[in-house]
């Protein structure tokens, strides 16, 4: 685990450069929106866990290393695969068998932990975790596993896309990025350097210029006043701004 922290803390570094932090603006960016959407989602894989775990789990204690057969059709001891031997005149001989013993793979559902999995597993496309069961006499065990499949898999999870692909072309990477930058900016102030460092003028200055045309600054203006406007506090306008552009209080929503 120390390693993969350290390898994503290094990602972090690159962050500041626009051909790497556009692309880590976008995925926080569309993280942010479908975040609420993986709640849900969460939320669903954990009452499926909850209904399997009750259905599957073994009625009985058992122990791997002791055998255990009972009409449990749960227990881990009657799920494992038996191997009969065949007498020289092709016959079963049922009376000596070779029984693989069970491990805690064996049924999954045994506790709720390696039952989350599973399910996760069930979303991946993968059944193995529910191919111990006979289905022709598990009813509801068939009936939880064709509407986890619908719900979740095929339509969760295209819906899940699809939102993820909205969020995409709605965001705007460029300023998601510029935001990002100045982020950065700000914790360097804050934690890297010191308190005269942070009263230099040529590096703080009291104002900074930023070149625009007329007609840009009118469109976020109108963006700003309108209800167009999604940051999180809306700029102050200096009525100087509006004057030199030509533009009042009346007409900023135009």
């Amino acid at each position: 685990m120390s390693n993969l922290f350290l390898d994503l803390k290094f990602l972090f570094f690159l962050r500041p450069f626009e051909s790497f932090g556009v692309y880590f603006a976008m995925i926080t960016g569309v993280a942010r929106k479908v975040f609420s959407f993986l709640i849900i989602l969460g939320l669903i894989l954990l009452g499926y866990t909850h209904a399997l775990f009750t259905l599957l789990q073994p009625i009985e204690e058992f122990n791997e290393s002791e055998p255990l057969f009972n009409d449990d059709k749960n227990n881990p001891w009657n799920l494992v695969p038996t191997y009969y031997r065949v007498g020289s005149d092709g016959n079963i001989i049922k009376k000596s068998a070779f029984i693989e013993p069970p491990n805690k793979n064996t049924n999954m559902y045994t506790n709720f932990g390696t039952a989350l999995i599973a399910v996760y597993q069930l979303m991946t496309g993968d059944t193995g975790s529910l191919s111990s069961w006979e289905y022709s006499d598990n009813f509801p065990l068939v009936f939880l596993m064709i509407t986890f499949s619908f719900f979740t898999v095929i339509y969760l999870l295209n819906l899940f896309i699809g939102l993820m692909s909205n969020a995409i072309q709605d965001n705007d990477n460029k300023a998601s990025f510029l935001k990002q930058k100045a982020e950065i900016l700000a914790e360097i102030e804050l934690f890297c350097l010191f308190p005269q460092q942070r009263r230099w003028r040529h590096w703080f200055p009291d104002y900074i210029y930023y070149k625009a045309h007329v007609d840009e600054v009118r469109s976020k203006i109108r963006e700003i006043n309108g209800h167009d406007w999604h940051g999180v506090e809306k700029p102050v306008l200096h009525p100087e701004l509006l004057k030199i552009i030509g533009m009042d209080k009346s007409r900023c929503r135009e």
